[in-house]
């Protein structure tokens, strides 16, 4: 007996948490999310027949990672004007762990912004995922030492970016 692909009600339910969190990890800001998310799952509803035996959150990745490139290609043609500032929210005592850890978030997607979109994409699949490496090389379509090399560049980046703030 043939087992039946999940609906994609189904796979928006149970992943569409994850695929915002990756999307945003790989650069996709936070006010286009909604529509980016729309769009991963509108090709996955239209690829589903093509889904391997892999699994779908591996080819859930591959389809965000491909997404989250061609936005921040059309990003890069799109610049805004930003304030200085935010002005600061008032918080009570019992929301300062969460304001620190949205704090550090807050800084590593800082960070993360700094990187070449390669390198960031093959840093978010091996470090935030935990993906092994020969997985991160097969999903941004390059050699394992290649997928390496870029994982050493973007934590130097990262280094020197975190040195430099």
């Amino acid at each position: 007996m043939v087992a039946q692909a999940p609906c994609i009600r189904e796979i928006v339910l149970s992943h569409g948490r994850y695929v915002w969190r990756l999307l945003r990890y790989l650069g996709v800001a936070e006010r286009d999310l909604d529509d980016v998310c729309q769009d991963v799952f509108t090709t996955v509803h239209r690829k589903l027949g093509d889904l391997a035996d892999e699994g779908l959150r591996p080819w859930l990745r591959t389809i965000c990672v491909n997404h989250a490139k061609n936005y921040r290609r059309r990003a890069r043609h799109h610049r805004e004007m930003l304030v200085d500032e935010m002005p600061e929210p008032v918080v009570s005592a019992s929301q300062e762990e969460g304001l620190e850890l949205a704090e550090a978030q807050r800084c590593l997607l800082t960070l993360l912004d700094r990187l070449d979109e390669d390198w960031r994409a093959i840093f978010v699949l091996h470090r935030v995922e935990d993906l092994p490496m020969e997985q991160v090389a097969k999903i941004v379509g390059c050699s394992l030492s290649t997928a390496y090399l870029r994982y050493q560049r973007a934590c130097a980046g990262l280094e020197n970016a975190l040195v430099n703030t």
